[in-house]
């Protein structure tokens, strides 16, 4: 390593600059989760639109996160870590000011690519500016921190939404970027990587965002029947085929961000995964039930930032205990218990009465926090163990690039299986009832429920009661028929942690690098 300031990093000023940039990434996605109906509202967005809210700072994250890591090395940690708040906070600032739902997505798309531009960074100044024994307390301080601005990410969302505006969501992160600059500046040294390679693999990142891009864009279009059909499929395969392209373009490019040599390592494949797939899960579950709380059971958006702060609070908790009880407890053995757990708690989700209202959801709400807080921090620890400590840092992005792509597939699936199950359900119930296709559009749109009363003209006062039932019912139906399709995903998690382990024997207590999700 070598160095261009003469002034040593100062370790606990490190760390709260790196503690500030994690609570940032981690509670940006809860934040914008419970607030993306009120914006829909006033951004006169479709629900189906409003996965690009989430899944647009996912992936730019995705695609950016394992290449971010080798421009960090190469041109110096604390310069990427600097440009990457400066360009958090434009795109914040965009965000806030966003006029239309289009300008709201190229903002955090350009969020997630600072994020992804400092995760790596942060990472490296932490591992330089700690020895190995203290290392291991400021990344748990780190888990613990992370834990914390995502349980607290609802409240903070919610609260902000309902009482100022959804718009300082995004204005928040401003004063927050300032003190992450000012302290750099004064306290963080300069770091670079020694003999790290200057090549970047710039044709793997945009092959790999194309693929992403195209598959999103195809899944929307697909939702939407008054969209050529043909278009969507035809995106679709495109997206299939650069995936293909960019398996070719790795193989032929040393300095892949998805490397061969990893991934040809039974355990860690598995990992990476595993990862995509509770990605998926957890992140679809995430979306549509902050959607189902302010749709189907009337919440605002600080009622339903609370109603979602256990679930945020038993993840944190039992992600940081998890970590630790591996040096206990099998591995193999905790990470079926959490996927049993996941699973368990959508079927109970899946069949509990709509009529139950919140009290029902609480109980499959832990349980399904159970299940992803130890799943990610296990599966990240099972992974790692397969990996020399040299090559951790690359395997760690690996592993954040299929979980945060997992993420995006999954936002933008609860969308299209929503929206389609929602459709048929409300087609089926209002067969009778004389609405024309703009009043029943407009029941598909953020805040439905309380327009219905635009649509009452030329109907008696029972035929206005029977489409609101309708609505809710239809909701609802929607909700249970998504969860049910993704149960299966729990126990394909637990049959590659089956898989991972038989390959894996003797893995050892490691420090957990889970910080960002």
């Amino acid at each position: 390593m070598r160095s261009s300031s003469p002034r040593p990093t100062n370790p606990r000023f490190a760390l709260l600059v790196i503690a500030v940039v994690f609570a940032i990434l981690n509670a940006d996605i809860t934040t914008v989760n419970v607030a993306l109906v009120t914006l829909g509202k006033d951004l006169h967005a479709d629900l189906g639109d409003l996965q690009w809210g989430l899944n647009s700072y996912m992936l730019a994250f995705a695609a950016l996160i394992v290449a971010a890591g080798r421009v960090a090395d190469v041109f110096g940690r604390r310069r990427c870590l600097l440009a990457g708040a400066i360009l958090f906070a434009l795109a914040s600032l965009l965000c806030g000011i966003a006029p239309t739902l289009l300008i709201l997505v190229i903002g955090r798309i350009l969020q997630g690519a600072a994020g992804a531009l400092m995760v790596p960074a942060g990472m490296a100044i932490i591992s330089n500016a700690y020895g190995a024994e203290q290392r291991a307390s400021a990344l748990g301080i780190l888990v613990g921190v992370s834990g914390v601005a995502q349980s607290m990410g609802p409240l903070l969302g919610g609260f902000l939404t309902a009482e100022v505006s959804w718009r300082w969501v995004f204005f928040i992160n401003l004063p927050l970027v300032a003190v992450i600059m000012i302290v750099t500046l004064r306290a963080i040294q300069e770091s670079h990587a020694e003999n790290a390679s200057h090549r970047i693999d710039i044709a793997g990142v945009l092959t790999l965002a194309a693929a992403l891009t195209s598959l999103l864009l195809g899944l929307n279009a697909a939702q939407n029947p008054a969209k050529n059909q043909v278009a969507a499929f035809g995106l679709i395969a495109l997206s299939l085929a650069l995936f293909v392209i960019l398996t070719f373009i790795e193989r032929r490019t040393d300095d892949a961000i998805l490397d061969g040599k990893l991934l040809r390592l039974p355990a860690f494949l598995c990992s990476c995964v595993a990862s995509f797939l509770l990605g998926f899960v957890f992140f679809l579950f995430l979306f549509i039930t902050a959607v189902y709380l302010q749709e189907r059971l009337g919440y605002n958006a600080l009622t339903a930032g609370i109603a979602l702060a256990p679930l945020s609070l038993v993840l944190a908790v039992t992600g940081v205990m998890s970590g630790r009880l591996t040096s206990r407890f099998p591995l193999r053995t905790m990470l079926i218990l959490s996927c049993v757990s996941l699973a368990l708690g959508l079927t109970i989700l899946s069949v509990v009465p709509a009529s139950y209202g919140y009290i029902g959801m609480v109980f499959p709400f832990l349980l399904i926090a159970a299940g992803v807080g130890p799943g990610f921090t296990l599966l990240n620890t099972a992974g790692l163990a397969a990996i020399s400590a040299e090559r951790s840092g690359q395997a760690t992005g690996m592993i954040y690039m299929f979980r945060f792509a997992g993420g995006a597939i999954g936002v933008s699936a609860a969308s299209v299986l929503h929206s389609a199950l929602f459709h048929r359900q409300l087609v089926f119930r209002l067969s009778e009832t004389p609405l024309s296709f703009a009043q029943q559009k407009l029941l598909e749109q953020p805040g439905a429920a309380e327009r219905i009363g635009q649509i009452d003209s030329g109907l008696i006062a029972s035929q206005v009661k029977q489409v609101l039932q309708a609505f809710h019912e239809s909701f609802a139906a929607a909700f249970v028929g998504t969860l049910w399709l993704n149960v299966i995903v729990p126990i394909a998690i637990a049959i590659l942690a089956m898989m991972l382990l038989e390959k894996t024997e003797g893995i050892k207590n490691t420090p957990s690098r889970d910080v960002v999700g």
